[in-house]
């Protein structure tokens, strides 16, 4: 007999599947649903996290845990066109409350009575992108919108759909020379911010550290970091960037143990450096441990900049990185409104670049005149 977790896991796959529980719809709070099956916490929160998993669930801070997908979407092809509401499928590497939830959110909100969407996830995994969007197409979906793993590799079925004028948006990435709409944040101006904000400071020495993804995201960090140094005729070296923290990554199999170590390393050899900018939250996190293994304090004796941050908005106490903000709830909704646009007219290719926000936090403080520790 399958353990308990696995058994209220399927009773509520099924619910969501035969529609007793309608995508949209918020769960009961864990409490609640402890009392309700007569089962722990533990076991309510081990078949939360199977459905999350399967891209059922997403969990929406302060708001609760809501169903994104019923998985059974090939009705809606068979529905009138008159009535019907079309099915568009979303397809992302990965999601958390750092980057990715709300993204989701804003999404759905949009999608709200003019489309059904249906999320999946592909942790990154080339040829998953690939079946997942098969597989919704043949399902019935009129739109694909796609965060790629990969800026250097287009998976077939895009280029086939693009041939075909399907209605595609590609949403945190650019893909040179592929003729398809975007939606994505002004990374490069974003990471102008973080650098000048550490320059303005007085740092003069900054590093770079970011995941060693093959996206076009990190490459616009980086071009947005060297453009604020050479305006502000601040010499760079390349020695002063790390670029490879792989834990990170979706699907990655590397330690974090492995990054940590490897960031020390860098620290402790690049002890001249003052300031980091840095590409994604959970890698700040990281360099403030290295940095801690070296008895080097933040912001006191190193300043750190990264991109995005949980919103923590009930723990006032926590550490609070100075951040560059992007959009997010605009980035989703900006793609629903780009996929119906081409719903409606197949040649209306839309190139979207939203601004960022630079947030500060307790990471960062002026450089005092004198030598770095």
């Amino acid at each position: 007999m399958n353990a308990l977790y696995r058994q209220l896991y399927e009773k509520l796959r099924s619910d969501i599947e035969e529609h007793r529980i309608a995508v949209g719809d918020r769960l009961p709070p864990e409490a609640e649903l402890v009392e309700t099956h007569q089962v722990s916490t533990i076991t309510i929160k081990r078949a939360l996290d199977l459905l999350r998993t399967d891209g059922f669930i997403v969990r929406r801070p302060r708001l609760g845990t809501f169903v994104i997908s019923d998985v059974q979407t090939a009705g809606f092809a068979e529905q009138p066109a008159g009535g019907a509401r079309p099915l568009i499928g979303f397809v992302i590497t990965n999601f958390d409350d750092t980057f990715g939830t709300k993204i989701i959110g804003g999404a759905m909100d949009e999608a709200q009575d003019r489309a059904a969407l249906v999320i999946n996830r592909t942790l990154g995994d080339q040829s998953a992108e690939d079946r997942v969007i098969r597989a919704l197409v043949d399902s019935g979906a009129k739109a694909i919108i796609l965060e790629p793993s990969s800026s250097e590799f287009v998976p077939p079925v895009v280029l086939e759909l693009i041939t075909r004028s399907f209605p595609l948006v590609i949403i945190d990435r650019l893909l040179d020379g592929v003729p398809v709409s975007t939606v994505a944040s002004d990374n490069v101006a974003g990471a102008r911010q973080a650098t000048e904000h550490l320059i303005k400071l007085g740092h003069r020495r900054i590093g770079l550290i970011t995941s060693a993804g093959p996206v076009s995201t990190l490459d616009e960090r980086r071009q947005g970091f060297l453009l604020a140094n050479a305006t502000a005729s601040v010499d760079h070296d390349e020695r002063n960037e790390f670029r490879g923290v792989e834990s990170t990554r979706p699907f990655s199999s590397t330690p974090i143990e492995d990054d940590l170590d490897a960031l020390t390393e860098f620290v402790a050899a690049r002890r001249d450096l003052t300031g980091f900018v840095v590409s994604e939250f959970n890698i700040a996190l990281m360099l403030r441990e290295a940095c801690r293994r070296l008895d080097l304090e933040i912001p006191r004796h190193r300043s750190v900049v990264c991109f995005d941050h949980p919103d923590l908005f009930f723990d006032r106490a926590a550490f609070r990185f100075t951040h560059v903000r992007q959009d997010q709830d605009a980035l989703g909704r900006r793609c629903v409104e780009q996929a119906l646009a081409q719903l409606d007219d197949p040649g209306a290719i839309g190139k979207h670049t939203l601004p960022t926000t630079l947030v500060p936090g307790d990471s960062t403080r002026k450089l005092r005149t004198r030598k770095p520790a």
